[in-house]
């Protein structure tokens, strides 16, 4: 279960997302594919605007995951461990595997 909690008009609203679907595969390999565009690219590999709007389509991803539940600000105003739990889900969407000393450690 990927569970995070976000202030939600000053309130702590808990959000939780039981399981990965295939729509949250293909939203997470259309973002690594927007990733490797902008890595593989001379022109924006150092453009900090161009890392901003990739930022910004991560979080909505995640925003489109848990069903339009919250809103890419919502995000941007939670506690870093939010952002930790959500790597693990783009991760996990992709079908990726952690290491045995990250699986320990969980």
């Amino acid at each position: 279960m990927y569970e995070i909690t976000l202030k939600k008009g000053g309130v702590d609203k808990t959000f939780a997302k039981d399981f990965i679907n295939v729509e949250d595969n293909l939203l997470a390999v259309e973002h690594q594919v927007r990733q490797s565009a902008v890595f593989s690219s001379d022109e924006h590999r150092l453009d900090a605007k161009e890392h901003r709007k990739l930022n910004e389509s991560y979080l909505q991803m995640f925003v489109e995951m848990y069903g339009n539940q919250f809103t890419i600000d919502d995000l941007k105003q939670s506690d870093m461990t939010v952002l930790d739990k959500l790597n693990d889900l783009f991760v996990d969407a992709l079908g990726g595997e952690k290491e045995e000393d990250e699986k320990k450690e969980r």
